[in-house]
């Protein structure tokens, strides 16, 4: 098996994107980390040049009008330079902390963007968390200072090297190339570390999901009534402790880095030290000098390590930018722009040939060999037991998921030939887990702002979907507030009233083509049957799909798909199916017998 890379891009090439990015954001950052940085090494090379000069007064009995003149002049400069670098910092601080939320919205866009399997699959969502990662955990954020301290540091080299090179240059060369074992050091700590970061990623998107499940209130009753806190503990306790023995490891690699770069360090300043007082000694400087060179020549090996140490930020920048390139360069299969013109003669016909589908990343395949016909104005039921595919098969018509094999036609035509987008806006569909976004009701039926919405389509959709009465009783009408969690105030729906407002949804966007994947699933079976029966009253003129897994709900439907093993195995009207006496039968009497089962006894109750 190939080895991969580990990075695919260079460092000077992960580096030229980020900065395309900053600057297309914010062209003033680049000047003003500039400034910042000429403004930190005046005010250092200030406090040198002040111990220096002191020193030079001392040594030849200048008195004290001068150390006064000295002392002043250090301070007046001192306090401009202090004070312009405190306003720009503070004017960099903001930018930066707007910077970083672009970067979080950069990702969420991509996300919104993206074709749904690709992010949906454990590859996808694998890569997002290793690009979410580098944002929160990695120090991307800072990516523009540790820009400024590596310029801030050459600038110091320059200076204080050129000081150094007056006393003896191969000390230049001698402090160099220690510094190089401790840069030689962390290349191999940042290897070892690398190696840490895909078995952290694969943690975190399990501790995450863990973590997200015991703060949802949308489980919280079932977390007391079930006494799950304890089980999520003991999960969330498994997963920390997984990811304590990757963080163990990294945090061993970082100690055993620091202990080499320490003792350099250590052995370093004993020689200067060393030899600066032999030279003294000697009579080859000066007091002055022996201030001066001290001076000089310990700043000089800091910021030679400084440099190092930055350098040793900035390198594994490459791969963690890798990582975020990884993800924002995952390409889109659907096309996004141009394609054929969508068909305007609805009602549309739906034609799936030979069918399949597996997550990309996988071979297991979800659907196989697949071939169904949904006729113009046709309601069609899928039906079948818990993980047939039912889901899988109306995202895949949906155009949310891409066939591995075979192929999906609207009208003749491969939907993959279509503008995405434009396909999405021919479906209205109701899934699973529907999700209500912390805006107005208005808002949440129209799914755009109030500005844009049509309040007499919004007032007719409510009507048709049997809300009127309960909007209008509302304090603040279609200006009510939903999600308690984020809204102080917000109003509360029942079950049924939510698939109403649902409904109210599919209804205002009038697509030809409504799918509903199981979004009564709880509701008692006469709401479920109530608001199945509002659907087939809008669905006139549309190709309509259902799913549910109560099968007399689809009686319905003009036709019933039942779906078992990755297959269709029948397929027909209910009172067809019933007579084949196969599997629908089966289950349909099973369900039959149990609610018969269940009104006996509510009425040995009453």
């Amino acid at each position: 098996m190939k080895k991969e890379k580990e990075t695919q891009h260079s460092f000077i090439n992960n580096t030229a994107y980020m900065f395309r990015i900053l600057i297309g954001w914010d062209k003033s950052q680049i000047p003003i980390n500039i400034a910042i940085a000429v403004f930190d090494v005046v005010f250092e090379l200030n406090v040198v040049g002040f111990v220096t000069a002191l020193t030079y007064c001392l040594e030849n009995n200048m008195g004290i009008k001068s150390i006064l003149l000295v002392t002043a002049g250090v301070a007046a400069v001192e306090f401009m330079s202090v004070l312009l670098n405190n306003s720009l910092e503070c004017r960099f601080k903001v930018r930066q902390a707007e910077t970083n939320r672009k970067l979080d919205i950069l990702l969420a866009e991509k996300i919104m963007n993206m074709d749904f399997d690709l992010i949906e699959g454990s590859l996808g969502r694998e890569k997002y968390q290793k690009a979410k990662n580098t944002l929160t955990y990695d120090g991307l954020y800072n990516f523009i200072d540790y820009y400024r301290f590596l310029f801030r540091g050459i600038i110091f080299i320059a200076v204080y090297g050129t000081v150094t090179i007056k006393l003896n240059p191969w000390l230049i060369l001698v402090l160099t190339g220690l510094e190089a074992l401790k840069l030689i050091s962390m290349a191999v700590e940042n290897h070892l570390i690398n190696k840490t970061k895909d078995p952290l990623a694969k943690v975190d998107r399990k501790l995450n999901y863990i973590n997200r499940t015991s703060r949802d209130f949308a489980i919280g009753k079932d977390i007391r009534i079930f006494k799950l806190r304890d089980y999520l503990m003991k999960m969330s306790e498994y997963f920390v402790g997984e990811r304590k023995f990757w963080t163990s490891k990294m945090y061993f690699y970082y100690f055993c880095s620091d202990m080499i770069a320490l003792v350099v360090s250590v052995g370093i300043e004993t020689g200067i030290f060393a030899y600066l007082v032999y030279a003294t000694l000697k009579g080859e400087v000066s007091k002055t000098e022996l201030v001066l060179f001290a001076c000089t020549i310990t700043e000089f090996t800091h910021w030679l390590g400084f440099i190092g140490e930055t350098f040793g930020e900035i390198i594994p920048l490459n791969m963690k930018i890798d990582n975020l390139r990884e993800f924002m360069d995952i390409k889109n299969r659907y096309r996004q722009s141009g394609g054929k013109t969508i068909p305007e003669d609805t009602p549309y016909e739906i034609e799936l040939r030979d069918v399949s589908f597996a997550y990309p990343g996988s071979d297991t395949e979800i659907l196989s060999h697949i071939n169904l016909k949904i006729n113009k104005d046709e309601n069609l039921a899928l039906v079948g037991v818990n993980g047939a595919g039912k889901t899988t098969l109306v995202k895949l018509i949906s155009g949310l998921y891409r066939p591995k094999n075979g192929k999906i036609l609207l009208n003749g035509t491969d939907i993959s030939e279509f503008n995405r987008d434009e396909y999405y806006g021919l479906i209205s569909a109701v899934f699973q887990e529907p999700r209500f976004l912390p805006c107005t009701v208005l808002e949440n039926v129209t799914m755009k702002p109030e500005s844009e919405s049509n309040k007499k389509r919004f007032y007719y959709c409510i009507e048709k979907a049997g809300l009127s009465e309960k909007i209008n009783s509302l304090p603040e009408k279609e200006n009510s507030f939903l999600v308690k969690s984020v809204n102080e105030g917000a109003v509360e729906f029942s079950g049924g009233e939510l698939q109403r407002l649902l409904l109210a949804r599919a209804l205002y966007k009038d697509s030809p083509i409504l799918i509903l994947d199981e979004p009564t699933a709880a509701l008692d079976p006469i709401a479920e049957n109530e608001i199945y029966l509002r659907y087939s009253e809008i669905s006139e003129n549309k190709t309509s799909i259902y799913i549910s897994h109560r099968l007399s709900s689809t009686r319905f439907c003009d036709r019933i798909v039942f779906l078992d093993n990755r297959r269709i195995v029948e397929s027909g009207t209910h009172y067809e199916l019933m007579r084949q006496n196969g599997k629908y039968a089966e289950m349909f009497n099973i369900q039959s017998e149990y609610y018969r089962k269940e009104e006996e006894s509510d009425e040995c109750k009453e």
